[in-house]
């Protein structure tokens, strides 16, 4: 004791606990999240791979979806499926003549976070089919 005042000795116990919880609170969040996002990085990946084919602006739907079916099948996404893929992946023709056709992939997915708390993460990505098509 030092001129009757204490010094400050380091954390107490609630502090301890407090910042022990936050600690948790930010792994537990940071656990759930990643598969999510480490999904729509591979997804994004496929569609790239999708549209980087030279011949990618004269691709119809199905060739679309069968060559972004190959690409995510690599990985360990269980969600995409050779009879679901009409509900997720979609070609938007070009509004204009001259711009390219767009595909779009569009999916929501939701990892339980605790309790009745759900993470959600809504994928709605386009990309352009600007591929050289056929001969032209």
């Amino acid at each position: 004791m030092r001129n009757g005042i204490y010094g400050q000795r380091g954390i107490t116990i609630w502090g301890f606990l407090f910042v022990l919880a936050f600690i948790a609170i930010v792994v537990l969040f940071t656990l759930r999240a990643f598969p999510l996002y480490n999904e729509k990085f591979q997804v994004v990946s496929a569609m790239n791979s999708v549209t980087s084919r030279p011949d990618s602006a004269g691709l119809t739907l199905r060739q679309i979806q069968e060559s972004f079916y190959k690409q995510i099948t690599v990985t360990n996404i269980e969600r995409f499926t050779s009879n679901n893929l009409k509900d997720y992946v979609f070609l938007e023709k070009a509004k204009k003549k001259g711009e390219p056709n767009i595909m779009r992939v569009k999916y929501m997915a939701s990892n339980k976070l605790f309790a009745d708390l759900y993470l959600t993460l809504e994928f709605d990505s386009s990309v352009p089919l600007n591929g050289q098509a056929g001969g032209e």
